[in-house]
């Protein structure tokens, strides 16, 4: 393990240990977690490369702890069920159809599928909605698979859809309260909270429903759904 790893871990409040399975980090926080994982990614993917095995970050009431094996670094991509299966111990929490995922879209998706709110990405440079967890579905009920193929011009107000762009442009992070609709028959006011962020010169947004849908009849001036 690098010595820039080593150093924080051999700060007070870390722990780690190496076992059959591979490394076991114990962080103080679910924050200071993150930061290792986002700080020294590329070193703990090496880490899982040479020992053959894999390095996880867990925390104190960890749910789902961060996992980095050696095939991150490999630049063959993973299926989504590879990925899914891999990254992932729980079954079912999250959902992904793109085929090339770099490691900081694989953190993302760790973090939509611990999330208690239902999360969706969207892929900007064609609208595809790629990432959608467990509870997502069920709001939109709607099957992941389904799901995770549709591209959302078609699921927002024309006029709705021109001011998300223009404010993802201006804000990385916002709230914002409009009409959209759930599924091909469903339309409802929500509360989201959207999150503009970058991978590999690829923009996404991460939506974040805060409240349940309130439904409404289908709005004038809506697109079809096919």
């Amino acid at each position: 393990m690098s010595a820039s790893v080593l150093k924080v871990l051999n700060q007070p409040g870390w722990n780690y240990k190496l076992s059959y399975e591979g490394v076991s980090i114990l962080a103080p926080t679910k924050q200071d977690a993150t930061y290792l994982a986002q700080s020294y990614g590329y070193a703990l993917t090496e880490t899982a490369a040479k020992i053959k095995g894999k390095v996880r970050i867990g925390w104190k009431h960890c749910k789902q702890p961060i996992e980095f094996y050696g095939w991150m670094a490999s630049q063959k991509p993973c299926t989504p069920a590879e990925t899914a299966e891999r990254l992932l111990p729980a079954r079912g929490a999250v959902f992904c159809s793109q085929l090339d995922l770099p490691v900081e879209l694989l953190r993302r998706m760790v973090a939509v599928a611990e999330n208690e709110r239902p999360v969706s990405i969207v892929r900007l440079d064609n609208h595809k909605q790629i990432i959608v967890n467990k509870l997502g579905s069920e709001m939109l009920q709607t099957s992941p698979e389904i799901a995770t193929q549709r591209v959302m011009t078609r699921f927002w107000l024309p006029g709705d859809l021109a001011e998300l762009e223009q404010r993802l442009s201006n804000e990385s992070r916002f709230i914002w309260t409009y009409c959209g609709r759930l599924n091909e028959q469903t339309w409802a006011i929500l509360t989201t909270e959207f999150e503009a962020f970058e991978v590999e010169g690829v923009w996404y947004r991460q939506g974040t429903c805060l409240s349940s849908p309130q439904l409404m009849p289908i709005p004038p001036g809506s697109f079809s759904p096919t």
